[in-house]
């Protein structure tokens, strides 16, 4: 058996050691998940947490203007334009320099007759780069003579059009090209934009290109508009307006 002294001794070490934990306990806390990654049991500095910073809301950027269109006609010695086409080419230039819509309205008819396909692709670039206001000027050249100048007037009004909120006025652009336009397919893209406005302002709009004497394939299709939008086939203007009174019903107002 243990003596007592022994004994005593034992349990006066063991107190010891118990004293000394605790010390070290204090100054040298156990890791903790989350807090001491390392798992040592060194100290770590205390980190107080921060409040969250909301995130920024999304801003789109700014709209930047439009880069002017560099005008492509030929002034060298090797140009054999006649002196009226290279006036009508310098004010169209001048035009668009000086940002003057009125000038460029002004050349639009005479460029829109004119026989050189460049002087009609600038009147193009630069009746787009006047946007929406420009739309009714720019809608003949839809229908040019030259493959390359109505793809590109078809681009240029296309993006025009996208500008115009309101209803009645995009109606009255789309009017106007369907009353020139030959081509099929982009006449069946355009007549998309009847569907879904008020039946009032497109019954009318449709009576006036199919009785506006416009090209036989801006009529047809304006026809067939027509009957998907009564769900009528075309016969005349007195019954387009019988229409409008027995079977339109105005678009209730949101409060």
């Amino acid at each position: 058996m243990m003596s007592r002294r022994r004994w005593i001794c034992l349990v006066a070490v063991l107190a010891m050691a118990g004293i000394a934990a605790v010390v070290l306990s204090v100054r040298h806390p156990k890791a903790v998940e989350g807090l001491d990654p390392a798992g040592d049991g060194l100290p770590r500095p205390v980190r107080v947490a921060q409040p969250s910073v909301p995130a920024r809301a999304e801003r789109r950027p700014a709209s930047k203007p439009r880069p002017k269109p560099v005008l492509n006609l030929v002034e060298d010695d090797d140009d054999n334009r006649t002196p009226a086409v290279r006036a009508l080419a310098a004010r169209i230039e001048k035009a668009l320099d000086d940002e003057d819509l009125e000038a460029a309205l002004a050349c639009a008819d005479e460029a829109l007759k004119c026989g050189d396909v460049e002087v009609r692709q600038n009147m193009v670039d630069a009746l787009g780069w006047f946007g929406e206001k420009a739309i009714p000027e720019l809608t003949p050249f839809l229908a040019d003579s030259d493959e390359d100048v109505r793809d590109s007037a078809m681009n240029e009004w296309t993006m025009a059009l996208s500008s115009i909120e309101d209803e009645g006025g995009r109606i009255r652009i789309v009017e106007l090209a369907m009353g020139v336009l030959k081509d099929e397919d982009v006449l069946e893209e355009i007549s998309n934009e009847y569907v879904g406005v008020d039946e009032k302002l497109a019954v009318e709009s449709l009576s006036r290109i199919i009785e506006g004497g416009g090209s036989a394939e801006g009529v047809d299709k304006a026809k067939e508009t027509y009957e998907f939008v009564t769900g009528e086939e075309w016969t005349d203007v007195e019954a387009a307006a019988r229409w409008i009174a027995e079977e339109y019903s105005p678009p209730e107002e949101v409060p």
